[in-house]
């Protein structure tokens, strides 16, 4: 047998260990079985980090005869990108995923103090799913599988993925699909058990699976932006769409815990948000990986597509009938008193995010039925995407700013004229300044004014914080937000997390409904006009770089007769290897405006290029990298500890005293 899938067999047959230990520990009660079996989960992710540390060296000394290495790297393939091809393919994706997997419960195992009642009956749900995986990686996928011959040379990467992208938008889309399982485990732990605490337990995880997904979802994004050619950040792709779609739900369910933490509510509810989270990320994963659907981002035919099928069922089934027999002890408290109140916002927004989950849930899977039912497939378009998800995004904004003012419980007339009469004045305010200065468009101006007034809200809540500190210990005015923004880290990340999304909107409606774009049939030293800029053709050049022979036209760019860019790039790539020819946009931020170039042909003496004007795109970079992950850890930095229980009728059988805890990864 081959090393690699040596080693992979011992992970399995250590999972399967494990596996046991647990279980019968469970059985037995008997600490000796969990020691053994925590020892095991270390070995299991020592060893799947052998068996990656050697497929990377595979692909490193471009060794041929193994299948995976031939199919997605080649000699002439840069390093960077022949060590990017690990997670190229469904194989290499589905090590990855379980790699990081293994890492997480060692690093859970590793924390004995953590290691309690919960966590020994959460494991052998991720155990039996890691163990699936390692199954798969033995008889199915096996990227360590050996060629009987030597090939002289690899198909090479497509070059599509020969790019950045590459390295940052499958790892940390994995960060996120692993992470999903911790919650998940938990929560089935936690209805057994009938204890309520999973919630608690979950928070951190789903924070950092949330981080991982949303970073995916960016990257994926900025490559598309940078590489496709359309000159767009999202297009509704299927199999883009797989990976947003768990984005949604693992949202939802962060904001519905909360009602969960302080008043015991949405108990059901949340249980079917972290089930439907993993089940979709593991369907995105069948949607990337079988090559059902046609996309730019599948592998190609797979023949796994029924082992995630079988397993969804299986996962699906076997939680539902759990819930169903534990139904009494997750019955939640009545909290819901009034439509206006910030439990009833908790519950709005939940509606919209799975409204918006069914919408792309159905447009992805459309096809699919199609093509089942009527023998060929029906794409759906991205018009009928921004027709259901544009009115629901503006429908989040507007609650996203009603959250942080409104009274727990029931607002009151004079509570809600008291806090919100100051931020809707000034929304109408901005839309009137909007409208003086020349934005038309009605969503333009619905997002003017649902920006300016979730910033509003958001602003005065921080103030009544900062004050309410002050009141508390007046240290000085500096010390006093220090010391208000250190206690209440969870709220300020939060609301950091919000202003990062609000970026992203801003960005998007300004792109969308303010681009300006001309496609030219340029000749060197001609002047071509968009918006307000002026684009002059400057030069040609042709050269060659890495494994691919690279057509460029440089062009300097003028606003108000002053050069705010010098030779900026338009650019083909032809990768003789493939025989494919690229067209590689490129785009720069000058001022408030993104100026992108597109090139269609490129001769010796002229250039047909597409140009657009984007403003405010650059705040959709800034938004989804840097704030929104300054927001998530500062949210993940925060302790909150397990609320007292109250006993209320027969539904919480966890009838004790104070129980507080720590919450731990």
């Amino acid at each position: 047998m081959e090393l690699g899938e040596t080693i992979l067999t011992i992970a399995l047959l250590l999972t399967v260990y494990a596996l046991a230990a647990h279980i019968i520990g469970i059985w037995k009660k008997k600490n000796e079985l969990f020691d053994s079996g925590r020892i095991a989960i270390i070995g299991i992710a020592i060893l799947t980090t052998i068996a990656s540390i050697w497929l990377f060296n595979l692909f490193i000394t471009r060794n041929f005869q193994y299948e995976y290495v031939a199919i997605y790297s080649s000699l002439d393939l840069s390093m960077v990108y022949t060590i990017s091809a690990f997670w190229a393919g469904a194989d290499g994706s589905l090590l990855l995923w379980a790699w990081l997997i293994s890492i997480y419960i060692a690093v859970i195992a590793a924390r004995g103090k953590s290691y309690d009642n919960l966590i020994k009956h959460a494991m052998p749900v991720i155990l039996v799913t890691l163990a699936y995986f390692f199954y798969m990686l033995l008889t199915e996928s096996r990227p360590v599988r050996m060629l009987d011959f030597m090939p002289a040379d690899g198909n090479g990467l497509n070059p599509l993925l020969q790019d950045p992208g590459m390295l940052f938008h499958p790892t940390t889309l994995f960060w996120g699909y692993a992470g999903v399982i911790i919650p998940f485990a938990l929560m089935v732990a936690g209805i057994y058990l009938s204890d309520d605490t999973w919630i608690y337990r979950a928070r951190r995880w789903a924070l950092w699976a949330w981080l991982g997904l949303a970073l995916g979802n960016m990257f994926g994004s900025y490559w598309a932006y940078t590489v496709l050619n359309w000159g767009g950040f999202w297009g509704w792709d299927p199999v883009e769409n797989a990976s947003f779609l768990p984005w949604l739900t693992m949202t939802a369910f962060y904001h519905s815990t909360m009602i969960q933490e302080r008043k015991g509510g949405m108990k059901f509810w949340n249980i079917l948000l972290i089930l439907f989270t993993w089940e979709l990320t593991v369907y995105g994963t069948l949607l990337t990986r079988s090559g059902i659907i046609a996309s730019v981002h599948t592998f190609g035919q797979s023949v796994t597509a029924p082992y995630y099928i079988n397993y969804m069922a299986v996962v699906l089934a076997a939680t539902l009938i759990l819930v169903v027999w534990k139904y009494k002890s997750i019955q939640s408290k009545k909290v819901f008193e009034s439509f206006v109140s910030r439990e009833a916002s908790f519950l709005y927004n939940n509606w919209i995010f799975m409204a918006a989950t069914a919408s792309v849930l159905w447009g992805t899977t459309y096809p699919l039925l199609s093509e089942a039912f009527r023998g060929y497939k029906v794409m759906v378009g991205p018009s009928f995407y921004n027709q259901v998800n544009v009115p629901l995004g503006i429908a989040l904004l507007f609650l996203m700013a009603i959250c942080p003012l409104i009274a727990w419980r029931k607002a009151s007339v004079p509570h809600l004229k008291r806090n919100f009469t100051r931020p809707l004045a000034v929304a109408l305010i901005a839309i009137v300044i909007a409208f003086a200065v020349g934005i038309r468009d009605f969503y333009a101006l619905v997002a003017v004014a649902g920006t300016v007034l979730v910033t509003s809200t958001h602003f005065m809540d921080v103030s009544r914080i900062v004050n309410k500190q002050k009141k508390l210990e007046d240290a000085g005015a500096l010390k006093n937000i220090g010391r208000a923004f250190w206690n209440n880290r969870r709220t300020f990340g939060g609301y950091m997390c919000h202003i990062a999304i609000l970026m992203i909107i801003v960005a998007a409606a300004g792109a969308v409904v303010y681009e300006q774009a001309q496609t030219f049939n340029m000749r060197i030293g001609g002047t071509y006009s968009v918006g307000d800029y002026d684009f002059k053709l400057t030069s040609i050049d042709e050269y060659a770089k890495g494994n691919k022979d690279v057509q460029a036209a440089y062009f300097d760019v003028y606003k108000n007769g002053q050069k705010v860019l010098t030779k900026g790039e338009a650019r083909m790539y032809h990768y003789v290897k493939q025989e494919s020819t690229n067209v590689k946009p490129m785009a720069y931020t000058v001022g408030i405006d993104d100026l992108y170039f597109s090139a269609q042909a490129i001769t010796a003496d002229s250039a047909t290029v597409k140009i657009k004007v984007m403003p405010w795109m650059f705040l959709m970079w800034i938004g989804g990298f840097y704030v929104l992950i300054a927001g998530i850890l500062i949210c993940v930095s925060t302790v909150v500890p397990i609320r007292q229980k109250r006993a209320f009728d027969d539904i919480n059988i966890n009838q004790n005293n104070k129980i507080i805890a720590e919450e731990s990864i």
